[in-house]
């Protein structure tokens, strides 16, 4: 996965139209679903939990399912992208103890594992407005570059992949 620039307004611009159509879609979805679910399946006494509960589930199940297919859609392409960079951080932060050990011994991979999880984390916090442990941020970013620069590597943030992480 490359680092790319993103353009913060408009990503902002499409994230929270993408998530106000969602949750209306998903009222409307679960609403309709869940009525006739009661029409058809009620025998108009009790509680209708379950047949609500159903309606729910199939909403979110279409919701979920036309968010997956329009993801590769050009007015999803930031949004989708931030998606998946949060995933891959995340997958990045579940093996982030052995990670660090690794790099603390002069790791090569683990190094650049380290350099593009922070890069990648800076431009999500900033693209969502969460400074709020930015210096910490950068003072780790600023470790790690003495730490490359006094070993002699070169990394290179271009050249991570996901394979990377299947050696912590």
């Amino acid at each position: 996965m490359q680092l790319m620039s993103i353009d913060k307004v408009q990503y902002r611009q499409r994230l929270n139209r993408i998530t106000i159509c969602s949750i209306a879609a998903l009222i409307v979805i679960s609403l309709s679903s869940s009525s006739l679910l009661i029409a058809l399946l009620s025998d108009g006494q009790g509680s209708h939990f379950w047949l609500n509960f159903f309606g729910v589930v199939i909403g979110c199940i279409v919701v979920g399912t036309s968010l997956k297919r329009l993801k590769t859609h050009v007015f999803f392409k930031e949004v989708a992208y931030t998606w998946d960079l949060k995933h891959e951080l995340n997958l990045i932060q579940r093996k982030l103890r052995a990670i660090e050990a690794a790099a603390a011994k002069n790791d090569p991979d683990a190094i650049l594992i380290l350099l593009f999880s922070y890069q990648a984390s800076r431009l999500v916090w900033q693209l969502d407005d969460n400074t709020l442990v930015m210096s910490e941020l950068s003072l780790a970013q600023n470790k790690l570059q003495q730490q490359i620069t006094a070993s002699g590597l070169d990394v290179n943030v271009a050249n991570y992949r996901r394979e990377l992480l299947s050696r912590f």
